[in-house]
């Protein structure tokens, strides 16, 4: 408990009014006074937590939750009590009602404002204080520090979903995975695949905690809430979940879920080609003899490599292997377009070139790049790049060196992180898992980026 004269209680800023009470209590908040205190003139005034466990928004049903308990500072003749508010964390400020209750929804604003949307108990130190108003001037009592422990209302979402149904023949063992951003899944719901179906498509979801525990069919399946509804767009439910139908022509579609609000979209894309083709200078423009780059994940983002013979070489996107389908080329700043002129690389070199069909505007890069083995196996171990030797008429990278058994390491570009690839050797992956060497020994390494339908790589103990 704090005992405060009432000539010198402290000045505190406003901040946002949450509750039906709006007045702006600091507005005339007298300065502190310097002169001396009188005797015998002091103000009680303590508050206490509502409850000791957690205020879980999610089962208040009522407008307004109590988040304090206190008894207001006493007045005397000429005093009025103006209010009373309380400051979430020294940061959020919320004004309290008499009875220590604040509007729910305000709740909710400031513990997502202060800790993000993830429903988990979130404990935010927090001051009550009352308003009094003596002579004009408004004087403010604060409380000793309490703590406040609320959880935010959030449904729940899953860190992976996965679609199962006709298009990959309700097999549980291939499961097509929805692409999702590195942002907390509170923070971004969206979920979003591109996949190929066949005309009238049943579909349902699998949540990833069904993969996790090796039954896809286990509570947690999301679906529609009518069997066969063929609605582009709708409600998702786990109770009793129905299968969803596409009712198009086969080919692509473009599913995204938005699992904060439960809700799923379709659109459909139709045929879809799997790789552009790059042809340019660097192997006389010629489409039907091109390197191509290619859509791994039917999300229509592509990604290869092409070996650029000479400095300032032009190129282009083309979807067939003529000049007869969609051509794209510099739309300026990264962008593609259908009625651009040549794409440029400055400098000749091995280039990590993607292009993203799905993006508004279309995007491309042309990253020039130079590969080298990284880790604890190499002689370098993780802090510096062993060089390969490009074969640019297969686009191999190779190098023969001292690899430690029982240690591993990865593939890499330019010296950083930016583009490294490991993980399964018929199947390397953009970030994936080290690679393992099981015993020492020289070796022959090589990278095999010349197929970007699956980059590849070898080690032969020499």
């Amino acid at each position: 408990m704090k005992k405060l004269s009432l000539y010198t209680l402290l000045l505190v800023s406003a901040l946002t009014a949450l509750t039906s009470c709006t007045e702006d209590f600091n507005k005339d908040v007298a300065a502190p006074q310097s002169w001396k205190q009188e005797d015998g003139k002091t103000i009680s005034f303590s508050a206490v937590a509502a409850s000791a466990t957690t205020i879980d928004l999610a089962t208040v049903t009522t407008d307004s939750v109590a988040i304090c308990s206190f008894t207001a500072p006493p007045v005397s003749e000429g005093q009025t009590i103006k209010g009373f508010d309380i400051v979430l964390d020294g940061t959020v400020k919320l004004n309290v009602n008499a009875h220590g209750q604040v509007a729910k929804a305000d709740l909710q604003s400031a513990v997502t404002k202060l800790y993000g949307k993830r429903p988990a108990p979130r404990t935010m130190k927090s001051v009550v204080n009352a308003y009094m108003s003596t002579n004009g001037q408004v004087f403010r009592a604060s409380s000793d520090v309490i703590n406040i422990i609320v959880t935010p209302v959030a449904p729940l979402i899953e860190s992976a979903y996965y679609l199962i149904g006709d298009m990959n023949g309700w097999d549980g063992a291939k499961l097509i995975k929805f692409n999702h951003s590195d942002k907390d899944v509170y923070e971004d719901s969206y979920f979003s695949v591109i996949v190929k179906i066949p005309a009238n498509s049943y579909w349902k979801i699998i949540p990833q905690s069904n993969v996790d525990a090796g039954n896809v069919w286990a509570d947690g399946v999301l679906g529609t809430i009518t069997n066969g509804d063929t609605s582009m767009s709708g409600n998702l439910t786990r109770n009793n979940p129905q299968a969803g139908k596409i009712a198009t022509d086969p080919g692509y579609v473009k599913i995204t879920l938005n699992m904060m609000e439960y809700t799923y979209s379709i659109e459909y894309i139709g045929n879809m080609a799997l790789q552009l083709y790059v042809p340019g200078a660097h192997q006389g423009w010629n489409p039907a003899t091109a390197p191509f780059v290619y859509c791994q994940n039917y999300d229509m983002k592509y990604d290869g490599y092409v070996n650029f013979t000479a400095d300032n070489q032009g190129f282009k996107f083309t979807s067939e292997q003529n000049w007869d389908g969609t051509n794209y080329g510099d739309g300026g700043n990264g962008t593609l377009s259908t009625a651009g002129g040549d794409l440029k690389v400055a400098t000749a070199g091995f280039y990590r070139l993607t292009a993203d069909l799905s993006s508004t505007p279309l995007k491309y890069t042309a990253t020039k790049t130079v590969w080298g083995l990284i880790g604890d196996a190499t002689t370098g171990g993780w802090d510096s790049s062993t060089p390969m030797t490009l074969n640019p008429e297969t686009g191999e990278w190779t190098v023969t060196t001292t690899l430690t058994g029982g240690k591993s390491f990865k593939f890499r570009a330019n010296d950083a992180w930016d583009i490294n690839l490991g993980g399964n050797a018929n199947n390397l992956t953009y970030g994936g898992d080290n690679v393992s060497v099981t015993s020492d020994g020289t070796y022959k390494v090589t990278l095999k980026l010349g197929n970007p339908t699956a980059y590849k790589f070898t080690m032969v103990k020499q």
